[in-house]
């Protein structure tokens, strides 16, 4: 039985399942320990005899293969279909987070520009300057929050997905032109 198993690929865990009896009972049969139930004994019989068919077959229906080779492809298109999706998703999130923080940048600076010039005219001490400085502190807070390195990750991760569509999209030609 082990070498059987063997050749058709199956682990006793598979067979056992296939048998409807527990793994421990294969391993105890294969060791000749215990014999294989009556009905798990008829379908391993069974089994073998197909098995035996199929070896006198020299080559496979072909129907059989062309089919396999369709449902493969379908599966390989819809995986593609779906990385495709996925990337595209994602790429639009990241351009409209991309999009965003080019705004809040652009406005942050503005803002400080304004907070400086109001900054020479205040009195030194006054309430009015540390509310000036608290105002620059988090506008500086907000700059970081979007500055160029920022912005320039998103850029790059952008530039990966839209890598990660294009093997999508060339793979589907190629899985297609295989069909």
């Amino acid at each position: 039985m082990r070498q059987m198993r063997k050749d058709l690929s199956l682990s006793q865990q598979e067979l056992a399942l296939m048998l409807s009896i527990s793994r421990s009972a294969i391993s105890m049969y294969e060791k000749g320990l215990r014999p294989l139930p009556a009905k798990a004994g008829k379908i391993w019989a069974e089994m073998i005899l197909l098995w035996q068919r199929q070896q006198r077959l020299t080559e496979p229906p072909r129907h059989l293969e062309r089919n396999l080779l369709i449902a493969q492809q379908q599966q390989s298109l819809s995986l593609l279909n779906l990385h495709l999706q996925r990337a595209a998703a994602r790429s639009i999130s990241i351009t409209q987070q991309l999009t965003g923080m080019e705004q809040q940048y652009r406005c942050q600076v503005r803002k400080l520009h304004f907070i400086k010039g109001v900054m020479q005219e205040a009195k030194q001490g006054s309430r009015e300057m540390e509310f000036l400085k608290n105002r620059e502190q988090q506008t500086l807070i907000g700059l970081a929050a979007c500055c160029p390195q920022r912005r320039q990750l998103l850029a790059f991760k952008l530039q990966v997905l839209r890598s990660q569509q294009k093997a999508a999209l060339a793979g589907k030609v190629i899985v297609q032109q295989q069909g």
